[in-house]
């Protein structure tokens, strides 16, 4: 069980630090605790088949989170809609600008990468040889660097406890497939989340368009949050 304060990112006493000096193919990130030892073994089992896979991206802490959403909002800057199109975030009104960003970043708060459960994985080998990662559907699809990785994944993630929570675009976050999430912890946190204490941390916290999430939080956290593939 996590606290509210873990489930939100604002508490990381259920994390543990992986350094790359450690057996775990010098990757370094945090996990919560109990997906350490199911993460290096599908690490491992990816090097095995040839297809190694490597975290860009695991914890996200609410703050680095703020970061990202306010850098979005606050700034003029190409926001990218899930038919593949871009729109200049200033072009929008508030309330569009908050709908544009939720398709591929989280309100502060409501990341799954706040649990230590989720990763960004890529094809390793893609990354060695210098490609820069860009986490886009392409990237995953046939002659992309991660289509190997992708049909990997598909094959292997259920046997080591993981799944592709966006892997289909259902209406809410659009479609993810480089997102693993480790299920036995992942679907906890779910069933816990602090949906009152989550508003009123918003509340406190300097967000951008705030009036335009925190008065439609409920909705907002069933389309993005809850509203994901289980298979």
């Amino acid at each position: 069980m996590m606290t509210p304060e873990q489930l939100i990112g604002l508490n990381q006493d259920h994390l543990l630090n992986i350094e790359n000096n450690t057996e775990l193919l010098g990757q370094t990130f945090q996990c919560h605790h109990e997906v350490l030892i199911p993460i290096a073994k599908l690490i491992r089992q990816s090097e095995m088949d040839g297809v190694p896979l490597r975290i860009v991206s695991s914890y996200r802490s609410f703050e680095r989170q703020a970061e990202i959403w306010n850098s979005k909002f606050n700034n003029d800057v190409e926001l990218n809609l899930r038919d593949g199109t871009t729109v200049n975030s200033f072009e929008l009104t508030p309330r569009e600008r908050v709908n544009a960003i939720l398709h591929y970043s989280a309100v502060p708060g409501t990341s799954r990468h706040h649990w230590g459960t989720d990763f960004d994985v890529f094809d390793a080998a893609a990354i060695d040889q210098g490609y820069d990662v860009q986490l886009t559907e392409e990237e995953f699809e046939d002659k992309g660097p991660c289509s190997g990785l992708d049909e990997w994944l598909d094959y292997n993630l259920e046997k080591f406890g993981f799944f592709k929570p966006y892997r289909e675009d259902k209406g809410g976050v659009a479609c993810e497939p480089w997102h693993i999430s480790y299920r036995p912890i992942a679907e906890k946190a779910l069933d816990e989340f602090p949906l009152e204490f989550l508003k009123d941390t918003l509340r406190q916290m300097e967000i951008g368009g705030k009036e335009h999430i925190t008065s439609r939080l409920e909705s907002l956290v069933r389309k993005y949050v809850y509203n994901i593939c289980t298979e």
